[in-house]
Order: structure tokens, then C-alpha cells, then sequence
């Protein structure tokens, strides 16, 4: 239920920003014309609705499939995601389980508390889980795809020193780094 009433209010955000979009849009046409007039933008100008119409259509749709596009997808719903390069992800469900997904981590998905992307490399402290016990800390290389794991946050901070990589007091929980990713100009100007 929560994914449908998320997805009708995505819905409705990009019906607004297209409408917003369009008048922009014709706008800068107008604007275009007091300096260069052409045939077209003459036809813009008598017919503004049908165009505001048409430019908001295509632009409700861009704005559509740029929201499930890797780039564009925060989650619906209990579910939300960060994306952090390589078409890798760190998601999170009911608000309250974070998780991400390495190649050679045997479990599948694993718990994290919180984490901090430093280029190629998201670290970050784990969050025991009732399926596994990893260890504390850890370092994924989004580039090779590989995750390695520190005994305790002494190792980690050295192993971080040595490779220019955040201390773990640097790291920020999932919803720190949500806020921080997706908000502003991001939550306003895209669905």
C-alpha cells in the first residue's frame, strides 16, 4: 500500500515539474524570439497551450523513465536506495534495515549501520544481523567488486590512513546520507 500511495505521489510531483518544465520552456522560446524570430517559434507563440500541452507531455515522460533509471531511482514505498557508483547500491527497508549487496559476501545482503563513499571504496560499520556475524568494520571496492573486513575500528582507521579512506567517525547512517544525497535541488527539481 505504501508503494502505491508513494507512486501516485511520484505521479503527481512529475505532472508539477513538467507543467513547470513547459512554461519554462516556452518561456526561453518567447524570450528566443524578441531577439531571432522564425517560422516555428512564431507558431509557439500563437498556440502556447497546445504547446505547453505537448512539451509538458514529453517532458512528464522523460521525467517518468529518468526516475527508474539507475540515476533517478530513490525507492518507493518502505524502500529507498542510494546510488554509489558502478551500478552499485546501499538500500534500506522499513526505514530501518540498511543494506548492501557485495559479490563475495556469502549471505547475499548485508547489514550495514553506517558507511561513507570515499571514490571507488564505500566503508563503513556493519550492523550484526541475525543470519551472519561479520566482522565490525569493512571496505568494498565498487571497482573490483570485493569486500574486505577489519577485527576492530583501530585496524580499520589504519587500514583507512594508509589507503586515504574516511575514519570510521566520519561515517553517517543511512538516513544522514539519504537527506544529504537526495535533498535540495535534487528533491525539487527531479521526481
Amino acid at each position: 500500500m505504501e508503494v502505491l500511495f508513494h507512486f501516485i505521489f511520484q505521479l503527481i510531483k512529475i505532472g508539477i515539474l513538467a507543467s513547470i518544465y513547459s512554461a519554462l520552456l516556452i518561456g526561453i522560446m518567447m524570450t528566443i524570439r524578441s531577439f531571432k524570430s522564425t517560422e516555428y517559434l512564431e507558431r509557439v507563440k500563437k498556440k502556447k497551450k497546445k504547446y505547453w500541452f505537448v512539451f509538458g507531455l514529453f517532458i512528464s515522460i522523460g521525467l517518468f523513465i529518468y526516475s527508474f533509471t539507475y540515476w533517478g531511482n530513490h525507492g518507493l514505498g518502505d524502500s529507498a536506495r542510494i546510488p554509489i557508483g558502478k551500478f552499485k547500491e546501499i538500500g534500506e527497508i522499513n526505514g530501518t534495515d540498511s543494506y548492501i549487496e557485495p559479490k563475495n559476501y556469502p549471505y547475499g545482503a548485508m547489514m550495514v549501520h553506517s558507511f561513507k563513499k570515499s571514490d571507488n571504496f564505500l566503508t563503513g560499520k556493519t550492523e550484526i544481523s541475525p543470519v551472519d556475524r561479520p566482522e565490525p568494520f569493512f571496505s568494498w571496492d565498487l571497482s573490483k567488486d570485493q569486500i574486505v573486513f577489519f577485527d576492530s575500528e583501530k585496524e580499520y582507521n589504519q587500514y583507512a590512513k594508509n589507503n586515504g579512506l574516511a575514519k570510521s567517525s566520519e561515517f553517517k547512517t543511512f538516513r544522514e546520507s539519504y537527506k544529504k544525497y537526495w535533498g535540495g535541488i535534487k528533491y525539487w527539481m527531479l521526481p
